[in-house]
């Protein structure tokens, strides 16, 4: 994930119509980045069709193994996310050139992922931790930390979390409809998306 500041959007469905349709249409919106998580079923299939296609700023989320990072750099994905910090896929990821973000909580942990080569560090997650209070405290005595928030953001809290500082804010099911994605209407899902990310 790249350190350009704004909205993330997480695609997590059990449903891999959904994920595809869903990246598409978000293609047409100001997000800086789309994370199609591994729990997503076929989820590297997908972002490798999605690549394929030309679909921009897209990658992997919820990345938990070596295997899994270098798929994603092979097929020239644009970054990988992951819910914990292991040294190995951090480091792995940074080998092959491959943005990489991984879960972190405490002040320790985010200096600890930077300093093996995470391009950002993902506090998750972040209502159970106090949210943008938090944020507050730790960005005061680490203000070119970049962070990305993610777990229970409300899409009011969006922009203060950007104001504070914030390089990203992870939102999910705030940008998407169910009845709306069933359709498979590209253009009606940017819309959904981009009506939404205006209210933000």
């Amino acid at each position: 994930m790249s350190t350009t500041r704004g909205v993330v959007a997480v695609i997590r469905t059990d449903n891999p119509d959904y994920a595809y349709w869903l990246a598409k249409g978000f293609d047409s919106t100001k997000v800086s980045a789309i994370e199609i998580t591994m729990t997503v079923p076929n989820a590297l299939d997908i972002i490798h069709r999605l690549i394929d296609e030309g679909v921009r700023r897209v990658g992997g989320g919820t990345v938990r193994t070596i295997a899994q990072v270098e798929a994603l750099a092979k097929m020239n994905a644009s970054f990988a996310v992951s819910p914990h910090s292991d040294e190995r896929i951090i480091k792995r990821a940074v080998e092959l050139n491959l943005p990489v973000t991984p879960g972190t909580l405490t002040p320790s942990e985010i200096v600890q992922v930077l300093q093996w080569g995470a391009t950002s560090a993902k506090v998750f997650p972040i209502n159970s931790v106090g949210g943008l209070s938090y944020v507050k405290y730790i960005l005061e005595p680490l203000p070119d930390v970049p962070l990305v928030v993610s777990g229970g953001v409300t899409p009011e809290e969006v922009q203060k979390y950007l104001d504070l500082g914030c390089v990203g804010v992870c939102m999910g099911g705030a940008l998407w409809d169910e009845k709306v994605t069933s359709t498979g209407d590209i253009a009606k899902i940017t819309e959904y998306a981009n009506n939404a990310l205006a209210r933000m």
